[in-house]
This record gives C-alpha cells, sequence and structure tokens, in this order.
C-alpha cells in the first residue's frame, strides 16, 4: 500500500543482507487491464476464483437461473460483492433462491481480504474498486452472460457505487439499496464517535477478515483448497481500521476518499436508490447525495420511514424489478402472479409473516412501452407513513413523487424557541418573544452521560418483524429539555431535512458538551411518536463548505475544530436527518434537547464522560422542510398512524 503503480523487484534479505531474488509484483493503477485477461477467464456454475489486474483471486461462486445449462443462455446477470460471505457455495442465501426464479444469473463474490479471496482487507480502499471492475468485466466476458447488473442491501449496496464509479463497460446498471453517502456520517455522526453500530460493524468485518476468520473459508480449507489456504497469508497485513478511527476522529483524505458521495457522479449507468430515514445500520443521511448523480441516464430514489432491510419490503421490490428487467435483463417487466407469490414468499424470513406484492403497471407491455413509461416517472419517490394500516410492516399508506431532491417545492418554517428557565416545557411559536433578552436562558438541563450507551431496542434482530418491542425512554428529570408547538389546526407535511439553530452557553472552564435534538409528534392523549434526531458535539459546530439552510452539515475536519469559549454564547446548528411525517389537526410538534443516545436500536455514542450543565438561550430557532398541499400529488388520510404502528418509529405513552 502506498507504493507507486508499476512493476517492483522484490529481493530477500537476512540481516539486511541480499539473500535471495524474490522475483516481481506489479502494482496496479487506476487503467483498465488487457481484454484477455477478462476473456481468458471461464466461470462455472458454482464455487470459481476471479483473476484481477494484479493476480489476486478472488473468489466467486455462480448460480444460473433455476439450474438451467450454460448453452441455454445468456441470461441477465446481477453480480454481489462486499466483504460478508457472499461466495459461501453452502449458504442459505435468500437472493441465491430468488433471483435465479425470475432468470437471473447471480454472481456472489468477496472482496480481496475476505472469505477465500487472496489480498488483505483494507474496507473501501481504492483497490476494491478497481477489484470490482475486473469482476464485471470478466462476468461480462461469460457466454452465458447477457446484461450485467449489481445486486445488493447494505456493504454490497454501498459498493456498487465504488465499483460503478470505476465506469466498467460491461455495467449496464445498479441497484444501491440501504446505503451511506459518507463514511463520516455513520461513524461520527454530528462529530460523535458512534460507538454502537458505528464500530461494531468495522469489528465484525475486521474479525471475519482475519486468517480464516469465516468459518466456510476454514471448511474449503480443511476439505483440500489450496488457493483458499494461500490466500490466507496475507491477512496478517489487515490494517486495523477501528484503531484509525479512533485516532482521527474526525474527517480525514481516507474517510473522505472512500465516501460515495465524493465519486458519485463518476456513475454513467441507471441507478435505482432506496433506504429508510430511521434506518438502524447505515443511518438516513443518505439522500444528501442524491443530486450528485449527474452523469447518470436515469435515477430513481425510493425513501420512506422505516428499517435497513425495507428495500425487500413489497412497495419498493416491485419497481427494483422492474428496474433490474428493463435496463439489465432489456425486457418488459415480468411480475406474474408466480412471481408475486414466490417473492413474497421468500421474503417472509425478514418481516415475521408474508407480504403481498403489488401489481406493476407495466408488466406485460412491450418493452419500448414499459421502459418509456418507467422513464416518465418523477426521479423522487417518497413512501408516507409505512407501517400504518399493516402495523410495524414495510407497506406504505400513501405515497407522492418529486422531482429533485431536496425537494424543491419546500416552504421552510422556522419556528421559535420560547419559555423560561424554571419551565418543566417549553413551547416552539411562530414569532420570536419580544420580550426576552438574547442572553437570556430559556431552558437549562444537565447532559447524562449513561444515555450515551442506551438503545431503543432490547434485540434489534426482532425489530424487523410486526411487534419490534421498542423501548424509547423519554429523558430523566433534568437532563433533557422539550418545547411543543399549541396543538395543530391543520395537517402540515414535512418532507426533508431540519435544522435546530441553537444558541448554548456553558459554564465557565467547559470548553464542549454534546447535543441530540429530536423531533416527536404528540397525539392529543399525549403519546408520542419519534419523527427524527440529530446530534452535534459543540467544538464540531463549523459548518461544511455545502452546508444549506435547512441541511447545516458540518466540517467535522481537524482544522475547524474549536472549543467552546468560556461562558460565552455559542450559535450551534444542529442538522436533523432527513425524515417525511404528516402532523394532523389535534397533535403537537415537538423538539427535545438532551443527551446523544437513547434514540437508535445500534447507534450509541462516546460522548463527553462527565456531566455538563447546558443553557438554552433566547434566539433559538427549529427551522423545518414544509411541503405545499397542492404539490402532493395524493388525498392524505385524514385518520392518523396508530400509536406504534409507523416502521422505524417508536412510540411512547404520555410523560408522566
Amino acid at each position: 500500500r502506498g507504493l507507486r503503480s508499476g512493476p517492483i523487484e522484490l529481493i530477500v534479505v537476512r540481516d539486511d543482507q541480499p539473500f535471495a531474488d524474490g522475483g516481481s509484483v506489479r502494482i496496479p493503477d487506476d487503467q483498465p487491464p488487457p481484454q484477455s485477461l477478462f476473456d481468458s477467464q471461464i466461470l462455472q456454475p458454482g464455487f470459481n476464483y476471479i483473476e484481477t489486474r494484479d493476480g489476486t483471486l478472488l473468489s466467486a461462486n455462480v448460480t444460473l437461473p433455476l439450474g438451467l445449462p450454460e448453452e441455454d443462455g445468456p441470461y441477465p446477470t446481477l453480480v454481489e460483492y462486499s466483504g460478508y460471505e457472499p461466495s459461501n457455495p453452502d449458504a442459505m442465501d435468500p437472493a441465491r433462491s430468488i433471483l435465479p426464479l425470475l432468470g437471473y444469473a447471480l454472481v456472489q463474490v468477496n472482496v480481496r481480504g475476505t472469505g477465500c479471496s487472496g489480498g488483505s482487507y483494507d474496507g473501501f480502499a481504492e483497490i476494491e474498486r478497481l477489484d470490482g471492475y475486473d469482476v464485471i468485466e470478466t462476468v461480462a466476458a461469460q457466454r452465458w452472460s447477457g446484461g450485467v447488473g449489481m445486486w445488493g442491501i447494505s456493504y454490497p449496496g454501498i459498493m456498487q457505487l465504488h465499483v460503478a464509479s470505476t465506469a466498467p463497460p460491461g455495467l449496464d446498471a445498479i441497484a444501491p439499496l440501504s446505503v451511506i453517502g459518507s463514511i463520516e456520517d455513520t461513524l461520527f455522526p454530528g462529530g460523535i464517535f458512534n460507538n454502537g453500530f458505528g464500530r461494531t460493524w468495522t469489528e465484525r468485518v475486521l474479525q471475519g477478515a482475519a486468517a480464516r476468520g469465516q468459518e466456510w473459508s476454514e471448511e474449503r480449507i480443511m476439505s483440500g483448497d489450496p488457493i483458499c489456504a494461500s490466500n490466507q497469508d496475507l491477512r496478517v497485513h489487515n490494517p486495523d481500521l477501528v484503531a484509525t478511527a479512533v485516532a482521527e476522529p474526525f474527517s480525514t483524505e481516507m474517510s473522505r476518499a472512500r465516501s460515495p458521495e465524493t465519486f458519485v457522479d463518476e456513475i454513467d449507468v441507471p441507478v435505482f436508490l432506496a433506504g429508510a430515514w430511521q434506518d438502524e445500520q447505515t443511518g438516513g443521511a443518505f439522500p444528501s447525495m442524491i443530486d450528485d448523480f449527474t452523469n447518470a441516464p436515469i435515477v430513481r430514489a425510493n425513501l420512506y420511514n422505516g428499517l435497513h432491510i425495507d428495500p425487500l419490503g413489497p412497495d419498493v421490490l416491485v419497481p427494483l424489478l422492474e428496474f433490474y428487467d428493463l435496463y439489465v435483463a432489456e425486457r418488459s417487466p415480468a411480475i406474474t402472479p408466480v412471481v408475486r407469490l414466490l417473492v413474497s414468499a421468500g421474503t417472509a424470513s425478514f418481516f415475521g409473516e408474508p407480504l403481498q406484492l403489488p401489481d406493476s403497471a407495466i408488466a406485460g407491455l412491450p418493452y419500448a412501452q414499459a421502459r418509456a413509461a418507467y422513464e416518465e416517472q418523477p426521479p423522487i419517490r417518497i413512501l408516507y407513513e409505512v407501517g400504518a394500516d399493516a402495523p410495524n410492516l414495510p407497506v406504505a399508506r400513501f405515497e407522492s413523487t418529486f422531482d429533485s431532491w431536496p425537494l424543491e417545492e419546500l416552504i421552510p418554517r422556522r419556528l421559535f424557541l420560547s419559555g423560561d428557565d424554571t419551565a418543566r416545557e417549553g413551547r416552539l411559536l411562530e414569532e420570536p418573544d419580544p420580550m426576552a433578552a438574547s442572553d437570556a436562558a430559556i431552558a437549562t438541563f444537565a447532559t447524562d452521560p449513561a444515555e450515551g450507551s442506551e438503545l431503543t431496542a432490547t434485540d434489534s434482530t426482532e425489530i424487523w418483524g410486526p411487534d419490534p418491542q421498542w423501548d424509547w425512554p423519554a429523558p430523566t428529570a433534568g437532563s433533557g429539555v422539550r418545547f411543543v408547538t399549541p396543538t395543530s389546526e391543520e395537517t402540515t407535511v414535512f418532507t426533508g431535512t431540519a435544522s435546530a439553530d441553537l444558541s448554548i452557553r456553558l459554564p465557565d472552564g467547559e470548553p464542549d458538551a454534546d447535543l441530540e435534538a429530536t423531533l416527536s409528534d404528540v397525539a392529543p392523549d399525549g403519546s408520542e411518536t419519534f419523527i427524527q434526531t440529530g446530534w452535534l458535539r459543540l467544538s464540531r459546530r463549523a459548518l461544511a463548505e455545502d452546508a444549506t439552510e435547512l441541511d447545516p452539515r458540518i466540517s467535522n475536519r481537524a482544522e475547524d475544530i474549536a472549543p467552546v469559549e468560556s461562558a460565552a454564547i455559542t450559535p450551534a446548528r444542529v442538522a436533523i436527518l432527513p425524515f417525511a411525517h404528516i402532523l394532523r389537526p389535534g397533535h403537537r410538534l415537538a423538539l427535545t434537547i438532551d443527551t446523544p443516545g437513547a434514540s437508535r436500536p445500534e447507534w450509541a455514542f462516546e460522548v463527553i464522560p462527565d456531566p455538563i450543565r447546558v443553557e438554552i438561550l433566547a434566539g433559538s430557532s427549529l427551522l423545518l422542510p414544509v411541503v405545499p398541499d397542492d404539490e402532493l400529488d395524493v388525498d392524505i388520510p385524514a385518520s392518523s398512524p396508530p400509536c406504534g404502528s409507523l416502521r422505524g418509529q417508536p412510540c411512547r405513552t404520555p410523560l408522566e
């Protein structure tokens, strides 16, 4: 790593003296290798190795449609590429069961340094992108392959963005599902280290990337696979990515280079993107990169309240299958009743029960007509109140479409925080309090470091089903403050990011504090539904160059980190992640400010370990993304979703 591209001669030394000729290796560059590398490789159904431009062999598993022979091809082909266990030939993989039934070949490949693949692992590094190029071109060169796309949720979804940015000629389309736009958004939300999922995911992948770290690779070695055995040798060179993150807990050249938002403008194939605002793993910040896909000929974004696995829900899965049929298979969508039944049964294990797939509006049309109809649809599709009618299950109550993200139709609405330092609950008002002095404290609380490690799910494996058993506690007395609007007299639609623009003062001698801003919906009976959150470490308050009025993203660069001046008034803008929510008559909107934590199923926060007294001053406000009534292309149901029914949005009973 770090060597310039080109041939390198190796010399073995002993006691600093030359001992033997070690031969040579070639350090690859970003120039494509000769076509002969791809044409010379023959992949068979079952387990294979794919050679990349520097000679590294990546393990791959090939599944043809319905067990059909190669000579019956070519078949449209989907590639899954990640550091999990995609190439494990004995895996019980739903994708391996379902996609071939739909007529697709499936090629599942382990990134270098994982499973039986050679090399050492360095997550999301440039070499993984180049390897991905070589994988796509090798698959495209197979005689049984006709049209190549990519498949995958989360890790393999993120890798689609990396690979597509290298523009492999054989790649026809990608569908990144439940992904990130920036590594920092998940690892350092608001500049605070994600000591929950951000850390544990990295540790888990690194453990699997250790020599013989995946059980199935050990089994292959023991059964006599010499390539898998020799491919474990370089694992001693795996860098400790957790130690790197802890040592540099801010934006670095490495983290930026590995963040998709910095290179998705290089993608030149159709893109189908889907993800949830409340995604418990990758988070909900990914929509910020939607407008960066400037070279993709087609972009379709499906956005909704929900959880990590929800792209497999029926409302997203049908347009996803349409997308693959149109841009990979180049055929009219073939979502028949049999296909709908098979897919529904295949996804039931995730959701606890089978969910009926809706009809496809373009299935059965001639190909050109179906594609034209698909491309006439607006690129942004928002699914509202997912789970309301099928409690906690990924079925939307209604939807609307838009031409861009962020929505051009938005009318920002600013509400002002009001109250006094002795009040238990403050107010959110249309106008600032003219009587409040600019340095007057309207609310005070003490941070609670214990909250940093609190989660809202006692068992995160249960939250995908119909009974997630949320545990979303209210802040204890004195550990948070809440501001609430008057009872709404109209229906208001929020869709986008929000900004809690706070004026903060810390006691003398306190240089920093961690804040969490949470939006919630308070029903007439007092029950409270979670909407969305944002976080900020005050010393990381400097904004990024692309920050906007509604999206105050922080730079999180080392040179911008600045402690709070003692007892000074400090402006602090907390970016609240994207959301879509309906506030109905009789309901109230609440903003809670407290310590990060107790707001996510798998995210924990390495907060400042000592309690800190925080004063919120007059002049603080909340800016919200309001969609005008006439911009929605659907009637909004009058009734409110039952408490606890919305997917990914816990509801708690009235506060004592």
